[in-house]
């Protein structure tokens, strides 16, 4: 069955950093900041067919010159950056081999001597471009990012690997010294080890397991906003991303029909039983379109009851979700929760 042979891999990299200067990193904009930084650094230093603005877009060569279809999928076949950023196959509907996961229950401005920390998460094939995202971050530090002009500046401290069944994580490098890579990708085998500990932790016919939206949860089901913390429309939006980055990243092939319905299944019968969470407005501006995203979402807790049965089928994607985020606009930090029992 699939769910004994899930194929995807994630590394998740923790980058320790220090404010040089203040730092308006934007609250829940933080990770579109930090995510618009680091792309600007690595189109400039690696994509040939940008052009000389800021955030250019790879559809433009150099100089503005508009790139054939056939250009432009030859140009994203080899250029990292524009595989990483630009849906090559089908526009709307791929997902991207990254997440930005930024600073967390943090200060909206940070003063010069401050220390903070975000993650980056990469999928599958697109850990190969792993080393694009470490020199990017020391460089976007030196440039600025977040408001204000000049931009706030920080310099990068150490950066970890993380371990997901142990303790500690790997140190892959330190002020001034090489970067190394991690020993392995996070498979299914470790998320299948903490779901277990999970399920070992649930006492009574009915457990309660809280999950907490610790960054916008932008869901949408039948084209509208899903502005409560539904667990089955959560459910099928988790599933359904896990599923596309393991075809798209990790060499996947569709999850069976009947093994769906059964996951389906379990999840309708969970029930909320108590929601703290509420709706933030956030929005987000694009320097290449000059237009706003809306990034909108749930943050908070909710509780959720149902069987222990239900529960040991649910906990193994519900980790998996936990790795790749849920809903819309992930690239940019959403849809980051963590699940107690």
């Amino acid at each position: 069955m699939m769910s004994e042979s899930f194929p995807l891999t994630t590394v998740r990299l923790r980058f320790h950093c220090q404010a040089e200067s203040p730092l308006h990193l934007g609250g829940w904009q933080a990770g579109s900041n930090l995510r618009g930084a680091l792309l600007n650094v690595m189109t400039r230093a690696t994509c040939a067919a940008s052009s000389l603005t800021p955030s250019p877009s790879p559809q433009s060569g150099r100089g503005g010159k508009r790139l054939s279809g056939e250009e432009l999928a030859a140009h994203t076949a080899t250029c990292p950056v524009c595989w990483l950023v630009q849906a090559h196959e089908q526009p709307g509907q791929e997902r991207r081999g990254y997440t930005v996961i930024p600073p967390l229950n943090g200060p909206e401005v940070l003063e010069a001597g401050q220390a903070f920390t975000f993650w980056i998460r990469l999928f599958g094939e697109a850990v190969e471009y792993l080393p694009y995202f470490a020199l990017a971050v020391p460089e976007a530090g030196r440039s600025g990012v977040g408001y204000g002009w000049p931009r706030g500046r920080f310099s990068l401290r150490q950066v970890w690997a993380e371990r997901l069944l142990e303790d500690d994580w790997q140190v892959l490098a330190e002020l001034g010294h090489v970067f190394y890579p991690p020993e392995h990708p996070v498979g299914h085998g470790e998320v299948l080890g903490l779901a277990g500990r999970l399920s070992g932790q649930l006492e009574g016919q009915r457990a309660r397991v809280k999950i907490t939206f610790l960054t916008p949860l932008r869901l949408v089901e039948d084209q509208k906003l899903v502005k409560s913390p539904d667990f089955g429309v959560f459910f099928a939006r988790l599933l359904e991303r896990v599923d596309f980055l393991a075809k798209q990243f990790g060499g996947g092939y569709a999850r069976p029909v009947e093994e769906r319905e059964r996951l389906w299944a379990a999840a309708n019968r969970v029930r909320l039983v108590e929601s703290q969470t509420r709706w933030v407005e956030v929005a987000s501006g694009s320097a290449r379109t000059g237009e706003k995203t809306w990034l909108s979402g749930l943050v908070g807790p909710a509780v959720y009851s149902t069987t222990l049965e239900d529960w040991d089928v649910l906990f193994p994607w519900l980790v998996w979700g936990q790795l790749t985020q849920v809903g819309k606009d992930t690239a940019k930090g959403n849809g980051v929760f963590v699940v107690e029992t």
